[in-house]
């Protein structure tokens, strides 16, 4: 052990301030959607018309194939229909750039009332998103403010695509339409989400959800336990493979930002049916509350705060009372954005505890981890897991691994075609399970 949380017995690398990303590269289409439009006949723009205005959801967005034929790319178009609107913005994951916002704006349609965009996408995809209307004079909120956050917050202040049935849900369950293209890796397991229908926006860093059991946690144990570095009660949603399912002693999963995997991301529903196709092995999970936004940026995002829990509180009573495995090889921890980043510290300070670190968007951004984990290479297991479209994310997932690769690390980086969302961290934890635990 390293000592009591928020001891400094050995020298960590110094924190550091979030950068601004480069803006990403979104190739949008203008007047593709208004070129297939003039090539219809007036009967099929009218049934075409009349489908959008009844809320027919059930093919939105559009995607088609590339118009220069590419077989890896695939064109995009977003609808919604606001004849009284004055500007529309689609929320893309990672794709508004607040430099130009314009590039997220959508374009009004030749008096049908109708607003389109159309994105050139990889054919693999994956986002979540929403879509806002500003109605009445002046610049939509988007456009008038300056600072970055808010810029991203007025843009994803509206709602999801009513022309979508695909519903995700964020941080603090706040509802977001999923798109996923074809060439995504299937994941027919994946449990649909339990939206808050009163909650705001999903963006990353908003107001989590409270400490209160819902619905979505049913099936799922509630463990509570004193935190001894700060005295506070914590809240660990555990779920346990179905009786008969196992022989002896699973592995286990330490997952952080637990009650939005319980509560809103329904995880139990998606293991079971993992665990029933054989997808992954029975396993048991602990999924360990990240408690408010201030709370989660403070105990999260280090070396000391959630990983001393873990290591000194929570596994010593998770191996005591489950049927798990007690060996560092079979426990994982894993986790998204700070989650990703306490994932990897936790193997590094305690490779004799948990061996195993799947991290998905770990944000390297703040700590390099390089040293500290160049230490336990020989012991430990890392999985990166980052999106393409979250720039200074993956820029530095891709510079660990080269940092660790040279010294034999058992280390590799799946490189994903999404920004920095739970519509992917969603089926890629268990992507990521399936491939450590085959």
């Amino acid at each position: 052990m390293n000592g009591l949380h928020g001891s400094r017995t050995e020298a960590f690398p110094a924190p550091k301030d979030p950068v601004a990303g480069e803006a990403p590269a979104i190739p949008v289409l203008r007047g593709h959607f208004a070129a297939r439009w003039n090539a219809w006949g007036a009967g099929r723009q009218e049934a075409f018309l009349a489908r959008l205005l009844a809320g027919d959801g059930g093919s939105f967005p559009l995607v088609e194939p590339s118009p220069d034929g590419r077989a890896d790319l695939r064109a995009v178009t977003f609808l919604h229909v606001a004849p009284d609107a004055t500007a529309v913005i689609l929320s893309a994951n990672a794709l508004v750039d607040h430099r130009n916002t314009a590039a997220s704006e959508f374009e009004r349609h030749q008096g049908t009332g109708l607003w389109v965009l159309t994105y050139l996408m990889p054919a693999d995809w994956e986002c979540g998103y929403r879509i806002t209307v500003h109605r009445g004079p002046g610049q939509a909120p988007w456009q008038a403010a300056t600072m970055r956050r808010a810029i991203r917050m007025a843009a994803d202040a509206g709602g999801p695509d009513p022309l979508n049935p695909v519903l995700g849900a964020g941080m603090n369950g706040g509802a977001m339409s999923v798109v996923r293209l074809p060439g995504a890796p299937a994941a027919p397991w994946l449990a649909a989400a339990r939206v808050d229908p009163v909650a705001t926006s999903p963006v990353m860093g908003g107001v989590l959800a409270g400490g209160s059991t819902s619905a979505a946690s049913e099936g799922l144990a509630e463990l509570q336990l004193v935190d001894s570095g700060n005295g506070r009660l914590r809240t660990v949603w555990i779920y346990s493979p179905a009786p008969g399912s196992t022989a002896g002693p699973t592995p286990l999963l330490i997952l952080h930002d637990g009650q939005v995997w319980a509560k809103h991301l329904n995880l139990k529903a998606t293991l079971d049916a993992a665990v029933r196709d054989g997808v992954v092995p029975a396993l048991h999970v602990a999924m360990v509350d990240s408690f408010d936004g201030a709370t989660r940026s403070q105990e999260l995002s280090g070396p000391v705060g959630t990983v001393d829990f873990v290591a000194e509180d929570l596994l010593p009573v998770l191996r005591r009372t489950l049927p798990v495995r007690t060996d560092a090889a079979g426990t994982i921890v894993s986790g998204a954005s700070y989650g990703g980043l306490a994932s990897l510290w936790q193997v590094a300070r305690h490779p004799d505890l948990v061996g195993v670190a799947l991290a998905q968007s770990p944000s390297l951004w703040r700590y390099d981890l390089a040293e500290p984990l160049a230490r336990v290479a020989d012991r430990v297991v890392l999985r990166l897991q980052a999106g393409i479209y979250e720039a200074e994310i993956h820029a530095t997932s891709m510079q660990l691994l080269a940092d660790l690769v040279p010294l034999g690390a058992d280390i590799s980086l799946c490189s994903v075609t999404g920004g920095h969302d739970w519509s992917w961290w969603n089926p890629w934890l268990i992507h990521g399970l399936a491939d450590l635990l085959g």
